[in-house]
Order: C-alpha cells, then structure tokens, then sequence
C-alpha cells in the first residue's frame, strides 16, 4: 500500500499548478493550470510538456471518475473564420481568424463572408424532437453562422436549425420555417436587477466602425463580468509595466495601454457573453474549440504565440513567448518542445480567465522589443523610424503606442501600419496625438479590417470607461456618452489579483521556478493599498476615471511590490527551463 490517496481528479475541474489528486490509486501534482487532461496519460514531470508528475502509487483514496457533460449541441460546428494572413517575421507567417464582424463589401477582410442561401438545393435535414418546457438554449442572433443541428432560442421557444445559413434581422426563427423549427417552449434567464450604485449597463462588441452597429453585447447588470474584466485589466496594467520597466521614460495613454488586453478580447473572441463567473475559462462555449487548434492560440487568437520573433525560427533564443519566466510554467510546453508546438494543440491554459490574458500581454511586449532590435536595412521597413518614434514618445505625453502594439499584433510587422505609424510618431506633436485620437480617424482608417482594430479595441475600453462614443455608424462626430458602471469592492479586486499571480512564477534565473502564493499577492495588494492611500472596504467604479486611477495605481504598486520580494522583474527571460 503506498501513501494515502489526495482528492480524485474530476475531469471538470480547473486544477492550477501544484494542485495534487489521485487518478486510479496514483498521486499526481499539476505541473500548471489544466483541465479535462486524465492524470495517467498526460503525465511525465516537469521539462516533459506534460501537465501532470506522477507521485506513485496510493491507497485508501477516492477513485477518480471522468464526469460525463450531456450536450443538445449538434454535431456540425459554423464556421467563423476568415482567410487574411498577416505575416509577423521575415521567415513566419501567421494566418489570423477572423472575428465575426459584420462587412458592407466584398473586400479581404478577416470577418466571416458566407451568405445564406434559402434555395433548395443540397438541402441538409436535421431530426428535431420537441422537448417539454425547460431551460432556454443561446439567445438567437443577427450576423451569425448557423450549422443544421445549431440551437437557439428566441421569444420563449427553442430552436433546432435544419438549414445551414447566415442570419440576418429578417429570419428570425418564427418567421423562417425553412431554416429554424420549433422544439420547446423554455424559460428564459432572468436578468439580474441592478443593485443601487453597482455594476450595470452594456457593452456592444464586434463591429466595424463607420460601417455597421456592434452585433453582440454583453450585460453588466449583476456583475457576472465583473472578475473576467478585471483580469483582463490587471493584464493591461502588466503590459504598462512591462512596457515602462523596458523603456524608462517612455509615455503613452494609460487608459487605453491598460485596457487594451479586456478590448482584445471583445474583439477577438468568439463569443465573451457566454462567459459565465462561476468557471475558470475565458470562453465555456462549445465554438470556443475551434481556436484551441494547432496555432490558433485562444481566445486571443494569439497565432503566432511559438516562433521567436526576433530570430524568426521555432527555437526559444530569447524572444519566444516561453522565454519569459513569469509565463513559462504554466504556459503547457517546454522550451525544448517549442517548435513542437507549432503542430500542436493551443494548450488548455490559453483557456483560463486567471492566466490566458497575460499571454496577450507578453505577446505585445515581446512585439515591442523586436521591433526595437530588428533592424535589417531594407528588409525592414520600419526602421529607423521605429526607433526614432521609441525615442519621440519619451517626450510625448499620452502617446498612442496602443495603437502601434495592436496593429503589429494584428497585422503583423510587415504590413505597413507598423511602418505608417511609426513614421508619424517619429515627428508627433500633441497635436498629432489628437488627431490619431480623435473617431474622425478611426472612421477614414485605411488598411481595411488591420487599420479599424485599434480603434475598435478603444472603442470597446471608451464603453467601459465611459468617455464619449459616435452614437451611430452615420457620423464620427455626433457622440453620445455611456451610462456603464463596473463596481468592485476593493476585496473582490485584491481576491482577483491573488488568484492571476498565482498562475505566474518567478526564478533568479537559476533556480526552479516557483508559482506566486496567494500569502505573496495579497502582501504586495495590501502594502500597494496603503502607499496609495486606498482604503480596504471602499468600492470603486471601473467606469469613473477617479476611481478607475485609483485602481491603476494600487494594480501597478502591487506589481512592482511582488517584482521587490522575489527579486526578480517580470520583463525576465531565460533560454532555459526553469
């Protein structure tokens, strides 16, 4: 008999790293955050790629079991991609999916371009069976792909679609029978009502401005975003970090540098409202697999996550995601098996609300920095003006280096709009700044679907912040204000903080890479609290720019806090695996 059991594994649960359980009278540890991988076939210690070190065998221990989830979906899956492809390095290309925006025009964009058709030709047929009153399947919806099989529901009743197509405002399920039948009344979810002074409004998301209305919402009455939002913003704030502790000096726009990881992810995910607080994935939906292929890269859609962007190959030299020790632990690979990747499955962590936003974050400023050290001449057509506007934005405050991390993020180094920007940053004026700013800009935004994503991941942090927003697709010009709050006690910010780092390791470079502790987090959150004057049982509104600065501050401090513990900056990196 070996050494007592630890908890069964449950294939639903998010375990993170060095969490222990017991798989058919064996222990395991988790070598970082992973879920629904069988602890006997995903195991062999750290250095292995595997998520799971097998601790030998146990006794007197629950046995595991896999828990089985009933799904109503269907088999067929819509498809939401597009083909644009943009090309990051000198020798790798990215193929980037699309997210599913609606387009005016036929022209190459990432958004999905497939048109329904009601005619009768091919037609697939799906077996329905009518289900008594229950439980409301997702909300129907306009510009979206519908497989046979899909289910929805609308008005009180389920649907089953029989007919592949595209929606429009028009065919909507009672009044198309030729792509929707009927197959139970449902009770639809109640809305939360907003509590007095709490979190409440709606944020539109998936649009191209100028063009078309935002598609999709989510709805911020009863605070179940809330922790999903700031994760993301705590990202946001680690890439300003990251981004001052590599370039001392340099300024740029806090409020859209901060919150550019949260607009991402309205952007680029599949479908955020869907989220739901109680579980640990940035997406639970069952779309959500079609970016967690090989090189898909998450719900961020990061696809070009393994290459080393600065020496353009597949080895980790320095300059591949991996390398950074903050991330590496917990990321799901090795540095050895790094090229591996490329061919592998996205790993489940990319997944985790806690952990998957850092990966953005570390993508844009591994962005950074091999903009700044790539320089070859004529095969780069970015320098020098690159680095003349690195230089420029130390002397301009509010600068919109925001915009230049997210068009390379999107579009890649080499198709131009690093290279337009760079060029007007080399010689920006306050002036200028106000200009590249202003909506009028966003709506004459050349480069196509590449020149509208910064500003529609602005456009996205304006609802959340409140600042003025156009009031319709018409005019740049005529705004109206938001009426969003997104409330948190200071507890509930100190309890998400905790919870991020946690996913997060360090090392002086040498030594085995240990996961932050929850005791290390809130030490750092509560000394940040008082530097910064903030008060423990106060509730600050994400929405109001004094308070929203508050929160910056406490985020930032606390940051630098656990940096001065552990000894070790969070922009480090290693060639080796830690």
């Amino acid at each position: 008999m070996g050494a007592t059991c630890y908890p069964a594994w449950v294939s639903t649960t998010a375990y993170n790293g060095g969490a222990t359980v017991s798989y058919a009278s064996v222990n395991y540890t988790a070598n970082w955050w992973t879920q629904g991988n069988e602890p006997d076939k995903n195991n062999g210690g750290p250095g292995s790629g595997q998520p799971w070190t097998s601790n030998g065998a146990c006794g007197g221990g629950a046995t595991a079991t896999a828990t089985a989830t009933a799904t109503r979906t269907a088999t067929a899956t819509a498809t939401r991609t597009a083909t644009g492809t943009a090309t990051r390095t000198a020798t790798t290309t990215a193929t980037r999916t699309a997210t599913r925006t609606a387009t005016a025009t036929a022209t190459a964009t990432r958004t999905a371009t497939v048109t329904a058709t009601r005619t009768a030709t091919a037609t697939a047929t799906a077996t329905v069976t009518a289900t008594a009153t229950g439980s409301c399947d997702p909300a129907w919806k306009v510009n979206t792909v519908y497989a046979v099989g899909a289910l929805v529901y609308y008005s009180g009743q389920n649907y089953q679609c029989i007919y592949a197509h595209t929606s429009n405002s028009t065919w909507t399920p009672p009044a198309s029978p030729t792509l929707w039948t009927p197959i139970g009344a449902c009770t639809p979810p109640v809305t939360p009502t907003p509590t007095p002074g709490g979190t409440s409004g709606t944020i539109g998301y998936h649009l191209i401005l100028g063009q078309s209305a935002a598609s999709e919402t989510i709805v911020l009455d009863g605070g179940n975003y809330n922790d999903l939002i700031m994760s993301n913003m705590i990202a946001g704030v680690m890439l300003g970090h990251l981004v001052e502790e590599g370039y001392p000096g340099i300024q740029f726009n806090k409020q859209y540098m901060y919150g550019s990881i949260m607009g991402q992810m309205l952007q680029e995910n599949i479908e955020t409202s869907e989220y739901v607080s109680t579980s640990n994935l940035l997406d639970p939906g069952s779309d959500q697999q079609g970016v967690m292929s090989a090189g898909q890269g998450g719900p961020y859609q990061i696809n070009n996550y393994v290459p080393d962007m600065v020496a353009g190959g597949a080895t980790a030299e320095g300059h591949a995601l991996v390398n950074y020790i903050a991330i590496q632990k917990n990321i799901g690979y090795t540095v050895a098996n790094n090229a591996a990747q490329l061919s592998a499955a996205t790993p489940p962590s990319f997944n985790n609300k806690y952990y998957g936003p850092m990966l953005p974050t570390y993508f844009h400023y591994n962005d950074m920095v091999a903009l700044n050290i790539i320089d070859g001449g004529t095969g780069t057509p970015w320098q020098p003006e690159y680095n003349n506007m690195l230089a420029n934005f130390v002397n301009l405050p509010n600068s919109f280096l925001d915009i230049i991390l997210n068009v390379a993020y999107n579009e890649g180094y080499y198709g131009g709009l690093v290279t337009s920007y760079s060029l007007e940053g080399a010689t920006a004026t306050a002036a200028t700044v106000a200009t590249v700013d202003s909506y009028v800009a966003a709506y004459a935004a050349t480069g196509g679907t590449f020149g509208q994503y910064p500003y529609q991941v602005r456009y996205y942090d304006d609802q959340m912040y409140d600042n003025p927003i156009p009031a319709s697709s018409a005019s740049a010009t005529v705004l109206v204000t938001p009426t969003n709050h997104i409330a948190y006690p200071v507890s509930q910010i100190e309890s998400i903080f905790s919870n991020v780092f946690q996913t997060l390791s360090y090392s002086n470079g040498t030594a085995a890479a240990q996961f932050f502790t929850a005791a290390q987090a809130q030490t750092a959150f509560n000394a940040a609290l008082a530097t910064n004057n903030v008060s423990s049982t106060v509730t600050l509104d994400l929405s109001t720019l004094a308070d929203r600065n508050q929160i910056f501050a406490v985020l930032d401090t606390a940051i630098g806090n656990l940096e001065t513990a552990v000894g070790m900056k969070f922009n480090a990196t290693t060639t080796s695996q830690l």
